[in-house]
């Protein structure tokens, strides 16, 4: 088998969000586009930060119960951000993945989001591969 890159797998035109965002505009965000997590970007689209579904619940809840000001992406998006070039292998992204336990990595080239991978675009490779193999045998 070749060695797949990311750069052949990566969604390219990844939603990101600015800084400020409401959280409820996150969660619309990733209702629309299927994601469960999704790179906070300052003005020159830069990677500052990642926000989760698991972000946005426990900060939704709160707000939800107490009446809370609206929280914003910034209140709770992680600013450790895990992220991957478009020149990594499949294969270390798919065990990466397993070790860091998350399902989607910012891909940045030179500090810049170009896009994102998500767990099911590596299982969906995998797959592929998986069936190549049988048919060789």
């Amino acid at each position: 088998m070749t060695m797949q890159r990311v750069m052949n797998e990566m969604k390219i035109n990844a939603p990101s969000i600015p800084c400020g965002t409401s959280l409820v505009a996150v969660v619309d965000l990733f209702a629309k586009h299927q994601i469960n997590a999704v790179p906070v970007v300052n003005s020159t689209n830069e990677v500052i930060g990642f926000v989760s579904e698991s972000d946005c619940l426990q900060a939704l809840i709160s707000g939800s119960y107490h009446c809370d000001k609206p929280a914003i992406v910034n209140d709770v998006m992680s600013k450790n951000v895990v992220s991957v070039s478009p020149q990594d292998s499949i294969i270390d992204i798919a065990i990466r993945m397993t070790k860091d336990n998350l399902s989607v990595y910012p891909v940045l080239e030179g500090g810049q989001l170009v896009g994102i991978i998500r767990r099911g675009d590596i299982l969906q490779v995998l797959a592929e591969n998986n069936n190549q193999c049988s048919q060789v045998s």
